[in-house]
């Protein structure tokens, strides 16, 4: 490893930053007039895919539980989730998209698409690719401890 590779590091976690940075407040500012930011999308997203408890989007995201919960708020204010208690544990409610919430999502993410392609225009698609590839292999470890060792 060279003398040059800690200030590379270092380097890179603030081109990461810069860029997430950048990419969240283009698409915030894309969602505003849907009084949605790319937090509330981002649980859209996930509850459509399948994670349906809050503890679970807390896990998922790495958040904390109040701020979850005032997401989640917003989002049923919105009319987009519902809350329905659990059949199996009355602690726990189940989250879920509704017609509008879906119909949002499909329109938050064209607004997605949009803001990726403006931000990402001068990559090509197979750098996006490489890009996407190493930052899942550099978050792995990190996901691994989060689930614990019965995800392993």
């Amino acid at each position: 490893m060279s003398d040059d590779s800690g200030q590379v590091s270092i380097e890179v976690g603030l081109l990461l930053h810069q860029v997430y940075t950048e990419a969240t407040q283009r698409l915030n500012d894309a969602l505003r007039p849907m009084n949605l930011a790319s937090r509330h999308v981002t649980v859209m997203f996930l509850i459509r895919d399948g994670v349906q408890t809050q503890r679970d989007l807390v896990a998922r995201l790495n958040t904390d539980k109040t701020g979850m919960v005032r997401v989640i708020d917003d989002l049923e204010r919105l009319g987009y989730v519902t809350r329905t208690p659990s059949t199996l544990d009355r602690r726990v409610t189940i989250l879920a998209l509704t017609g509008d919430g879906n119909q949002a999502l499909r329109k938050a993410q064209q607004h997605t698409k949009r803001v990726s392609a403006e931000l990402f225009h001068a990559v090509s698609p197979h750098e996006l690719d490489t890009l996407r590839s190493i930052l899942m292999r550099t978050l792995a470890p990190s996901s691994a401890r989060r689930e614990g060792p019965a995800a392993n």
